[in-house]
């Protein structure tokens, strides 16, 4: 694991999976990320080996990057034959998921950190993580083609924090909400619900027939952030870049939230997720895609009228 802090703000990144963020602490408190510590230090021979065979997932969870679009995962690569004709986009490119980071530079307060190349999505990541004087934590993600022809992805920034998390995000309008079904037959659906201009899930209202509730939302942002209850004092503010609609991926969304909810807040996921702009690169162009995060501090009461509205205060 490899440490950066500022200002009462630490983070904590494990570069030999796929360089992703595992830990956000304030002031020595609570992770405020989803992700299992006794996986951080697990022996390195329990570590997943990335290959074109390799189509196991394992849930480190914390904040990563993905490409997108999701349909596309396995259609540009010729080592897995299977893959190409399968109508099954899952898993994730396990080179990106699992590879292992170099380290570029480490100071105190910052970190850079270069991924190896993907045989399977045709990229390399460099990933540039820092916490500033004012505790707001900057982090960007250069990915940069490593074929000798054009490849077209967008940039997918995942965070993932404990499911039972209110997470909000403000809209215009209902239409620019689209809310999937289940994932899986077995599972029931995701409830949520749009006030005062917010869309959140709520999955402590999930249905008692199901033992999962699960969807997807795919949303036009009507402001660049997505903000989250990550503790009870804690709110999590994720800031980017604001898109025309235009230049995101048409199976995709600026925004997506994803909610995997059970009757427990242990076995509960929420995905926090931001798409970049959709872009063709030709043979060693580069794109970047960045995210600032800030701890805010929350007073007010854990009902939704108070919590949409300190939202909406502070965007």
């Amino acid at each position: 694991m490899l440490y950066i802090e500022n200002s009462g703000v630490r983070v904590g990144v494990l570069e030999d999976v796929g360089g992703r963020i595992v830990l956000l602490q304030k002031n020595g408190g609570k992770n405020l990320l989803e992700s299992d510590e006794s996986m951080w230090d697990e022996p390195q021979n329990e570590r997943f080996v990335p290959s074109p065979d390799l189509l196991d997932f394992k849930a480190y969870n914390g904040h990563e990057v993905w490409v997108g679009p999701q349909s596309q995962w396995w259609k540009h690569q010729t080592l897995n034959k299977e893959k190409i004709d399968s109508d099954l986009f899952w898993p994730p490119d396990p080179f990106i998921s699992f590879n292992k980071y170099s380290v570029i530079s480490h100071s105190a307060n910052k970190l850079v950190i270069e991924g190896e190349g993907s045989p399977i999505s045709g990229i390399k990541f460099k990933k540039s993580i820092e916490i500033n004087n004012d505790g707001k934590v900057l982090f960007e993600v250069e990915a940069t083609n490593i074929r000798d022809e054009e490849i077209s992805w967008d940039l997918w920034l995942l965070t993932r924090i404990n499911g039972h998390c209110p997470a909000f995000v403000q809209i215009a309008d209902k239409a620019d909400v689209h809310v999937s079904e289940p994932t899986h037959p077995h599972q029931g659906e995701a409830p949520y619900r749009i006030n005062n201009g917010c869309f959140y899930f709520v999955p402590k209202e999930k249905s008692d027939k199901f033992e999962e509730c699960t969807a997807k939302a795919f949303i036009k942002p009507e402001k660049p952030v997505i903000a989250a209850l990550v503790d009870s004092d804690k709110f999590l503010a994720i800031r980017f870049q604001k898109e025309d609609p235009s230049n995101i991926h048409p199976e995709q969304a600026e925004v997506e939230i994803y909610s995997f909810a059970t009757d427990k807040s242990e076995t509960s996921l929420i995905e926090l997720e931001y798409h970049a702009p959709f872009k063709t690169l030709k043979p060693g162009e580069s794109m970047k895609a960045d995210e600032v995060w800030e701890i805010l501090h929350y007073s007010g009461e854990c009902n939704e009228d108070d919590l949409c509205d300190f939202f909406l205060k502070s965007i």
